[in-house]
């Protein structure tokens, strides 16, 4: 048998782009989440240990450039017609609590949303058309001609 060294991979680092930061039983807390819903999640528990605990959440001051994130309305809070996949845009270092708005001017709360990965759920076209996307996908030839 042929003796063949494999390069180990170096540990991949988690990545947390948010931080949920709170008053919980009288004390600080502070946590890095990898998602809004972990963000949520991790509110509901402080409440769980405290009727009075308190939390917001943001996108990492130090996080180098906005975030948009995708989420619908939550099932049973609408029709299935009106839970369309809404673009909500993040700033590092933005509070966020109470509603969020989306680039279409929907508000939603975070207990209403349901976070969506990039793909997922049908596009509010409103969301889309306020996104900034290309509006001219095909590239220009030499010479300026499409």
């Amino acid at each position: 048998m042929l003796g063949v060294q494999v390069a180990e991979r170096p540990a991949m680092r988690r990545v947390d782009p948010f931080m949920v930061v709170g008053k919980v039983n009288g004390r600080d807390e502070a946590a890095r989440v990898a998602t809004p819903a972990d963000a949520l999640s991790r509110m509901l528990g402080w409440l769980a240990l405290d009727d009075d605990a308190s939390a917001v959440w943001y996108l990492r001051e130090d996080w180098p450039g906005p975030v948009t994130v995708i989420g619908r309305t939550a099932p049973g809070l609408t029709g299935e017609s009106g839970r369309c996949a809404h673009l909500f845009p993040l700033e590092p270092g933005a509070v966020l609590c109470g509603a969020m708005t989306a680039r279409c001017g929907a508000r939603l709360t975070l207990p209403e949303i349901e976070w969506l990965t990039l793909g997922a759920g049908m596009p509010c076209e409103y969301c889309l058309a306020r996104a900034g996307v290309c509006r001219n996908p095909r590239p220009l030839l030499e010479g300026g001609r499409q």
